[in-house]
C-alpha cells in the first residue's frame, strides 16, 4: 500500500521550504497522504516557547490547503509537555491500518543527531525516515557529517544515504524568517504570500 508521510515541526512560521519540499518528497515515494503535524513544544526548543498555536495552526492551514493530498494533524497540540515524535508515531500507528507504511520526513541536520531522539531505534522501526537535503546538498558531504558530527557507524551511514531524497537543498528556516520580519525586511523569498499577509495582519514577530 502507498505510504503516509509524517512531517512535524513548530512551523513558527511555516516557510516556503515547508510548503514546497514535503509535497515533492511525498510525490517521489508515491505517498497517499502527507500529514503536517505542528508541535506543542519541540523537545529541542524547550527554553524557547513557540508562538500561540492558534496562530501557528492558522498559518500552517494556509500552506496545507494549497497542497493536494496534504492534511493538517493537530494531535501533538492536545498532549501536555514536549512533543516527542515517538509518541506521535505510536498514536498514529494505532489509528492507521498496519498495512500502510509510515515514513517520517526530517531534515538532514536532524538525521545527523537522530540518535539523541527519544526511542530513536523504535521510531525508525515504526516510521522509516525520509531525509530532506537542508544543510548538505551533496550526498558525500551528508555522509561525512553523519560520520564526524553524528558519530554514526558506517552501516548506519549507508542506511541514512538510502533514506536521503534527491531534492533541492532549501536551508531557509523559521528562525531566519522571524529575524527578517522583526527587522522589517522583505520576506517574499522565504514565506508564501498568504502566510506573509497573515503575519503582517496579526503583527507577529515584531
Amino acid at each position: 500500500m502507498a505510504p503516509i508521510v509524517i512531517f512535524g515541526g513548530t512551523f513558527d512560521p511555516p516557510t516556503r521550504a515547508h510548503a514546497e519540499l514535503p509535497p515533492q518528497a511525498a510525490s517521489l515515494i508515491g505517498a497517499s497522504k502527507l500529514l503536517y503535524i505542528p508541535a506543542a513544544i519541540s523537545p529541542h526548543k524547550i527554553d524557547e516557547p513557540p508562538t500561540d498555536p492558534v496562530h501557528r495552526l492558522a498559518m500552517l492551514r494556509l500552506v496545507v490547503d494549497g497542497i493536494e493530498g496534504a492534511e493538517l494533524c493537530d494531535i501533538e497540540l492536545h498532549r501536555d509537555g514536549p512533543s516527542y515524535s515517538i509518541d506521535t508515531v505510536r498514536q498514529l500507528r494505532e489509528q492507521i491500518d498496519d498495512a500502510v507504511p509510515l515514513r517520517l520526513l526530517i531534515g538532514d541536520d536532524q538525521a545527523v543527531t537522530f540518535h539523541s531522539w527519544r526511542d530513536w531505534a523504535d521510531l525508525i522501526e515504526l516510521a522509516e525516515p525520509l531525509v530532506l537535503p537542508r544543510h548538505w546538498s551533496d550526498a558525500s558531504e551528508f555522509a561525512d557529517a553523519l560520520r564526524t558530527k553524528g558519530q554514526w557507524p558506517q552501516v548506519d551511514v549507508e542506511r541514512w544515504l538510502q533514506w536521503r531524497l534527491d531534492l533541492p537543498c532549501m536551508d531557509t528556516c523559521s528562525t531566519e524568517a522571524r529575524h527578517m520580519i522583526s527587522e522589517h525586511r522583505d520576506t517574499r523569498d522565504v514565506l508564501v504570500p498568504d502566510v506573509d499577509d497573515y503575519i503582517r495582519t496579526n503583527e507577529l514577530y515584531q
